[in-house]
């Protein structure tokens, strides 16, 4: 491959709509070839061991949701600051960045497998595991928490990757570790009848071979920026700000962990394992027909973070609005098949169980019934960690998990039973989505207050924007 030439000043000057899709069908694609990851291990496992097998998975889903959530604290800091260097032209301070960045992700990573690998049995057991479901899960986890340092590496480095303008580039990645995962799954759960082993072991081999693939870019100097040892010294401003911007995502997916394991203790007493099963199943098609607009938002922070830092507000404005519109669309589709024909995308995972299917079934109606207001909070939340405000972002992400879930999820479950915490998800969506609204009608017109003062025109082609978000 040839080196790559310097492509971050197209992000100031090539139409909106071209930058939309260059950078965001490229995080899309690579959001699902993350998400198979944890569909493949469900499928497979959902066929051969049955709904218990795919609750084991479940159960262990928030302490990966707790890995994951490190990433983007490391990952969409450092990547939103590494934009905004390079909109300023500062490319010396977006390599310290890496560099700093670089340190956090292999220490915290080693530490959290450690710590996971110490502590697997009470951390499942606090997310709902019951004694007969608790073996089988601690098998999965036992073996997962080996490629935590790898997945946590890879992550980090697409981050970078798609923060100095190759998007495409950081979609391979994922796509190599997802392809390799279906094949070792097929080979280790079908072919050595390795069971839910296999599926763990199959999931480390893959994430594995994403570290390589991420690693080569910098090794082989494909990109404009570089790994330099000098930048690992650590520098308490750059680390200030990098954390300050990935408070908010990595708040996110830690109270989603919390509301994960509530999720899973609820149904535990109110539906049992299936109910359990139930949800696993939930979540796996939600990284189908959910987490491509959290892939469209991430796509779309490198053009919002370095036309901010350029103070170029009506490129910005014309971004999230059109990532607003992009994921209102999907959802759109989303709540259509969820609503019409659920049944066959779960027999997808298990065919053979009528319960499970009319648990999830129901489950599945309930929990995308508010999907169409996502878009509005997604897009808001990650608009204000490219622009680097966080503080906003953050309290735009707690409102969504402990106000509109939580409470929730505390007061109608004993009135309505499993019905009660399904419907904790599409308050979330309501209520986030009015929020973030609001939040970004004041944002933008601080944006268009700042532009008049500066005396700057609109980008050459743009229309003018209402006050409307």
């Amino acid at each position: 491959m040839a080196h790559s030439p310097d492509k971050t000043h197209l992000m100031g000057t090539d139409s909106i709509s071209s930058l939309m899709i260059r950078f965001s069908l490229p995080a899309i694609g690579g959001m699902l070839a993350n998400a198979l990851y944890n569909i493949v291990d469900r499928i497979f496992v959902g066929r051969t061991v049955g709904p218990m097998g795919i609750g084991a998975i479940s159960v262990a889903f928030p302490f990966m949701l707790l890995v994951i959530a490190y990433g983007l604290l490391i990952g969409v800091g450092a990547g939103a600051l590494v934009s905004i260097s390079l909109g300023e032209k500062r490319r010396a301070r977006a390599e310290k960045t890496m560099g700093n960045a670089l340190v956090f992700l292999i220490g915290g990573s080693t530490a959290i497998a450690l710590l996971g690998g110490m502590f697997s049995a009470p951390v499942l057991e606090l997310s709902g595991a019951s004694a007969t479901m608790l073996p089988l899960s601690k098998e999965y986890l036992d073996i997962i928490v080996r490629g935590i340092p790898f997945s946590t590496l890879a992550f980090g480095l697409n981050y970078f990757i798609r923060a100095e303008g190759n998007p495409r580039y950081a979609m391979y990645t994922l796509f190599v570790g997802a392809f390799a995962n279906i094949v070792l799954d097929w080979i280790l759960i079908l072919g050595l009848d390795m069971g839910i082993r296999g599926a763990a072991l199959a999931t480390v081999a893959s994430q594995v071979l994403s570290l390589g693939w991420a690693a080569a870019y910098y090794i082989r100097k494909w990109g404009t920026l570089r790994f330099r040892r000098k930048n690992l010294r650590p520098d308490r401003v750059i680390i200030g700000k990098m954390l300050a911007i990935g408070a908010a995502p990595f708040l996110t997916e830690l109270s989603f962990t919390f509301v994960m394991a509530l999720f899973n203790r609820f149904l535990r007493v109110y539906g049992g394992d299936l109910a359990i099963s139930a949800m696993g199943i939930f979540f796996s098609l939600d990284s189908l027909l959910f987490l491509p607009v959290l892939g469209l938002a991430e796509g779309v922070q490198p053009l919002i973070g370095y036309n901010y830092g350029a103070r170029d507000f009506g490129r910005v404005i014309a971004a999230v609005r059109s990532a607003i519109l992009l994921g209102l669309a999907f959802f759109a589709g989303s709540f259509l098949l969820i609503m019409t024909v659920p049944e066959p995308l779960i027999r997808i995972f298990n065919d053979n169980d009528p319960e499970l299917l009319a648990l999830a079934v129901r489950g599945l109606r309930i929990g995308y019934s508010g999907v169409l207001f996502a878009s509005v909070s997604i897009i808001a939340s990650h608009t204000f960690q490219a622009i680097g405000k966080p503080k906003k972002g953050i309290f735009l992400t707690l409102s969504r998990h402990f106000l509109f879930i939580l409470v929730p999820l505390y007061f109608l479950p004993p009135l309505l039973g499993t019905d009660g915490v399904w419907l904790a998800i599409p308050l979330s969506d309501l209520g986030g989505g009015i929020l973030g609204a609001w939040f970004l009608k004041r944002e933008f017109a601080l944006m268009r207050r700042d532009q008049r003062i500066d005396g700057m025109s609109p980008p050459p082609g743009a229309t003018p924007l209402s006050d409307s978000v």
